[in-house]
């Protein structure tokens, strides 16, 4: 009978689909995450704010962004220069604390 191998699917379809739709919402990304100390999840800028903010700065291209901590954030951009770039951002200001050239 197919029924079993149909509600194996159905069950992984319906796992996958929650799983995208946790991860779309920020969940396991550390975005929104609690912290420890003085900064709190409303400190740090949305990922849209983020980018707009180095937009701003002359960055374009930005690809490949990783929140390292509720205080840092790492993307590889273009840089103002046209050189291909990895930034580190400070998560809650936009400001780049640091440009490493690939």
């Amino acid at each position: 009978m197919p029924y079993p191998r149909l509600l194996a699917g159905l069950l992984l379809t319906g796992s996958l689909a929650a799983g995208a739709y946790a991860y779309a919402q920020g969940a396991g990304t550390g975005v929104g995450a609690p912290t420890v100390g003085p900064a709190t999840a409303s400190d740090t800028l949305s990922l849209p704010a983020l980018l707009d903010k180095l937009s701003a700065q002359g960055y374009r291209d930005a690809h490949a962004v990783e929140r390292k901590s509720d205080k840092l954030v790492e993307v590889k951009a273009i840089g103002p220069d046209g050189r291909r770039q990895e930034l580190y951002v400070d998560a809650r200001t936009g400001d780049v604390l640091k440009v490493e050239h690939d």
